[in-house]
């Protein structure tokens, strides 16, 4: 299946899609640095 929109990744089917992820990610980000910085801190 192709994708509509070239402007996208391959494994993403919307915006929505690719908002909800990079989100999600930096969420995940924030949290691994916060347990960093407690563990380490």
């Amino acid at each position: 299946m192709k994708n509509r929109n070239p402007d996208l990744p391959p494994f993403v089917k919307s915006w929505n899609q690719f908002y909800l992820l990079l989100i999600g990610w930096l969420i995940l980000l924030i949290v691994a640095f916060y347990c960093f910085t407690w563990y380490f801190g």
